[in-house]
C-alpha cells in the first residue's frame, strides 16, 4: 500500500510540472544496483557466526523526482531493497545563493568525507568499517554554504525511530548535533588537496523507555549476506561526542583519501566507553585515464564517465574493544566487540554516465573479546544502473 501511495505522489508531482512547464522544472530520477557475492571462511569464523552464503542480491532499485521552482527546490527518493520499501533523500531546499542553502527534510547527515557520496559512487561497494560512526540518514534541519577555499555544514537532527515510530512507543527520542568543515588551501583543475573536520554530539536513543543505548554494528562488508562481524550495544547510555578527520587529495588521474574516527561515550554513573578507526584508500584510472574532477557544491571527487577502468585499494581497522570500561564494568551486548580490519581491492569500468561494472576483493580479520580471530574473504561484484 506505501508503494501505491508514494508513487501517486510522485506522478502527482510530475503532473504539476507540465501545469507550470515555464516556472516548475521536474525531473525523475531512478538508480538500480544488482550485487553478487561469494565467501570463504577459517574454521573459527563459521563456528562462531555460521556458514555465509553466496548469492545474488538486489542492493537498490530507487525511484525519485527532484525539481526547482524559483529559489526553491526539493526532492524525493523511494528505494526497494530485499523486498522493503524506505524512504531516502526526501526533502525541501532554499538556495539563498548557489553555495548557500538552508536544507529540512530527510537525508544525509553530515559527518566525514563519505557523507559526500551516495551509495552508487563510492569508491568501494561497502563502506569502510570504521565509517559505522557516520549515522546515514535522518530528520533535520541543515545549513551549507562555501567558496573556493572553505565549505561549511552543520544542522540539528532527530534520532531514527522519528521516521518509524511514535514517541509513546520510542520512548524518549534522542537527537543529534552535527557539522563538517572543509578547507581547500590547494584545488586547481587537475590536482589540489583538502583536509576536513566533523563533530557530533548525540543524545542516546531511548530503549524501550527504560534506558538509552548507542549501538554499532558491522557486517562483512558485504549486503548479498548480511552476518554481523562485530557489534556493541551500550545500553547504559547517556550522550556520545564522536569527531573525524578526513584528507583528500587528487592528481590527475590518482586519488588518496584517508579519515580517523573518534567516539566518547558518557555512561551513567561516570562512566566512559571509547572506541575508534580508521581507513585509507588510494585510487587511479589505469585504462583511458582521465583527471579526477572535484566536486565542490558536496566537497567530494566526481566519478569518470568515458569507458574508464579504475584501481583502487584500500586498508580499513575498527576498534570497538574499550578494555578498560569492560574490566570496570559489565556492558550488556560487549560479546560481539572487538577489533575488524580489512585489505581490499577494487576494480571499477565507468562505462558512461549511467552504467558501471564493480568488482570488489576483502581480505577481513576480526577477534571479538577473548574468542578465536576470524578470517573472512569476500568477493563481489555488481552491475549499476543510474539516471
Amino acid at each position: 500500500m506505501k508503494r501505491y501511495i508514494l508513487m501517486t505522489a510522485f506522478t502527482t508531482l510530475i503532473s504539476m510540472g507540465t501545469w507550470a512547464q515555464e516556472q516548475l522544472k521536474v525531473n525523475v530520477t531512478g538508480r538500480a544496483l544488482f550485487d553478487a557475492a561469494t565467501y570463504t571462511q577459517n574454521d573459527a569464523a563459521k563456528t562462531q557466526d555460521g556458514e555465509m552464503n553466496e548469492g545474488i542480491s538486489v542492493r537498490d532499485i530507487r525511484i525519485g523526482v527532484k525539481g526547482t521552482y524559483g529559489k526553491w527546490s526539493f526532492r524525493g527518493d523511494v528505494s526497494y531493497t530485499n523486498n522493503e520499501v524506505s524512504l531516502k533523500d526526501t526533502y525541501l531546499q532554499y538556495n539563498f545563493q548557489k553555495n548557500n542553502f538552508l536544507r529540512a527534510g530527510h537525508y544525509t547527515v553530515p559527518f566525514g568525507l563519505s557523507s559526500s557520496y551516495s551509495s552508487a559512487k563510492k569508491e568501494y561497494m561497502d563502506e569502510p568499517e570504521a565509517n559505522i560512526f557516520q549515522p546515514g540518514r535522518r530528520i533535520g534541519l541543515m545549513h551549507t554554504i562555501y567558496n573556493n577555499p572553505l565549505w561549511f555544514q552543520y544542522g540539528l537532527f532527530a534520532d531514527n525511530s522519528a521516521l518509524t515510530k511514535s514517541t509513546n512507543k520510542s520512548g524518549p527520542q534522542g537527537y543529534s548535533l552535527a557539522g563538517r568543515f572543509v578547507w581547500r588551501p590547494i584545488m586547481k583543475d587537475g590536482y589540489g588537496f583538502h583536509v576536513g573536520f566533523s563533530g557530533m554530539h548525540v543524545k542516546a536513543e531511548s530503549n524501550s523507555g527504560a534506558h538509552s543505548h548507542i549501538a554499532y554494528t558491522k557486517r562483512y562488508l558485504t549486503a548479498v549476506d548480511k552476518t554481523t562481524a562485530t557489534a556493541i550495544d551500550i545500553t547504559d547510555a547517556r550522550w556520545e561526542n564522536k569527531f573525524t578527520a578526513e584528507f583528500q587529495g587528487i592528481y590527475h588521474n590518482f586519488q588518496l583519501s584517508s579519515q580517523y574516527y573518534w567516539s566518547h561515550i558518557a555512561r551513567d554513573a561516570g562512566n566512559t566507553y571509547n572506541i575508534d578507526g580508521f581507513y585509507v584508500s588510494a585510487r587511479g584510472i589505469i585504462i583511458n585515464p582521465a583527471d579526477y574532477s572535484y566536486n565542490f557544491g558536496g566537497s567530494g571527487v566526481d566519478n569518470p564517465y568515458n569507458k574508464n577502468l579504475e584501481l583502487a585499494l584500500g586498508y580499513g581497522y575498527l576498534d570497538l574493544h574499550d578494555a578498560k570500561a569492560i574490566t570496570n564494568s559489565y556492558i550488556a551486548g560487549m560479546q560481539n566487540a572487538g577489533r575488524m580490519s580489512d585489505f581490499t581491492a577494487g576494480l571499477s569500468l565507468f562505462w558512461n554516465k549511467y552504467v558501471t561494472f564493480r568488482v570488489n576483493y576483502h581480505y577481513i580479520h576480526v577477534r571479538n573479546n577473548a574468542l578465536e580471530a576470524k578470517n573472512v574473504n569476500v568477493i563481489q561484484a555488481r552491475i549499476q544502473y543510474i539516471f
